[in-house]
């Protein structure tokens, strides 16, 4: 299906490249997918700099899986060997247009469902954070005809609803879940913490809806929307309560699975350092004892700058959801998230989302430990920023997190809320 239409977010145009201004690189850290086109171009290329290093430096990636994958650069280490004095020297010498599809694109993030291109910004990028994060405004959205011919539509990830729903109308039904997910964390009524737990909630009731009578009925999911929008959640938080030490404790398990895995940007190393000082981490604590240390870290510097900031975490997860078209999330993720022990795709997104809110969160406080009054947006962007790009950027961390939860039976909202309320 051709796209007719783009959705993005109202700030999506602000965002420009500040090149080797940037504090951090898109250069370092991971592989580098060459599509079939550019690896032509390559090829043909006879500069009298490049051209060698163009032929020499790409190879063909016998597993590929598509033609955007269809070749991958040689690393210098962790690094791209075309990376110099922080630009892309293909770039510099060549032109953009010689930039790979990745490249190119790098963070603008581009899905289809039906007719439609959702476009949304990565927050592994420090300047797409900041663009994104520190407007206290809510998140909208703008929608218009398709005009932009500079978007490259090459093997652009698409969610199918065919095989999830029997309407007609599969497009127009999407987009009724997602004006829910969206107005539920918009909800500025309450705490964050609480609108994720309703999240849940909606994400439950999403599955059981399907489950009794297919995808024809957003008239009883808007309805039990409104009713969680109103508060009306009953005794659904009876048995929930914070717990800083089982929250930290599941939390570090969750980071410690990744970063001992695979390599670590420094950034986040800098901001995981941070933390460790920031909750009195040493050889000799205990947990209880740097559970304590936590707990007063959140209370005497966290909550108060959050209280004023709520929203920076609120755009994160709106942008989250646009980003990975959550709850369905696209084939490839679902994918990777499958576990017997979870019922659902809905339910395993939901899972995961809370996996990187929490982990995010738990650096975050323990920074605002480190820094006490000095913390301040700064910190929240570069926390935010390497969380995003050290996790949500793993080929192999979301499923070892839906495997880790499930051990632990965290696999309902009400289970979940001990990761995210303090």
């Amino acid at each position: 299906m051709k796209p007719k239409n783009v959705l993005q977010p109202h700030y999506f145009d602000a965002f420009h490249c500040l090149g080797s201004d940037c504090e951090d690189t898109c250069c370092i850290g991971w592989n580098v997918h060459i599509d079939k086109r550019t690896y032509a171009k390559y090829q043909n290329c006879s500069d009298s700099q490049l051209g060698s290093s163009l032929h020499t430096l790409i190879t063909i990636n016998e597993k590929a899986p598509n033609d955007d994958d269809y070749a991958k650069i040689v690393l210098n280490g962790v690094a791209c060997p075309f990376l110099s004095e922080g630009l892309c020297s293909i770039q510099v010498r060549l032109g953009e247009e010689y930039l790979s599809n990745m490249c190119a694109t790098y963070p603008r993030v581009t899905n289809r469902v039906g007719d439609v291109l959702h476009r949304s910004l990565d927050l592994s990028c420090p300047e797409a954070a900041r663009v994104l994060l520190l407007n206290p405004e809510p998140i909208e959205f703008d929608e218009a005809e398709l005009s932009d011919a500079s978007i490259r539509l090459t093997n652009v990830p698409a969610l199918d609803t065919s095989c999830q729903q029997e309407s007609p109308d599969r497009y127009r039904f999407f987009r009724v879940v997602r004006r829910m997910v969206i107005s539920l964390l918009q909800n500025r009524s309450y705490p964050l913490w609480k609108r994720l737990f309703f999240l849940g909630c909606f994400c439950a009731k999403l599955d059981e809806t399907v489950a009794a009578s297919g995808w024809d009925h957003a008239d009883v999911l808007q309805a039990y929307v409104d009713n969680l929008n109103n508060d009306a959640s009953g005794d659904l938080l009876t048995s929930s309560r914070a717990d800083p030490t089982v929250q930290l404790e599941a939390v570090l398990e969750l980071i410690v699975a990744r970063i001992s895995t695979d390599f670590n940007p420094r950034r986040f190393l800098e901001c995981y350092q941070e933390f460790m000082n920031g909750i009195q981490w040493t050889s000799k604590s205990t947990m209880d004892q740097i559970g304590v240390h936590y707990a007063e870290a959140y209370s005497a510097h966290y909550a108060p700058f959050m209280s004023r900031h709520e929203h920076i975490l609120e755009h994160y997860l709106v942008n989250y959801a646009h980003r990975t078209l959550f709850p369905f999330g696209l084939p490839e993720s679902n994918q990777r998230l499958r576990n017997e022990r979870v019922s659902s795709p809905i339910l395993a997104q939901y899972m995961l989302m809370i996996a990187n809110y929490a982990i995010t969160n738990t650096v975050l406080i323990g920074m605002a430990g480190f820094h006490k009054s000095a913390f301040g947006t700064e910190h929240v962007i570069k926390a935010l920023q390497s969380c995003t790009k050290t996790f949500e950027h793993s080929a192999t961390f979301p499923g070892r997190a839906i495997e880790m939860l499930a051990e632990k039976a965290m696999t309902t909202p009400a289970s979940l809320c001990v990761l995210i309320r303090n």
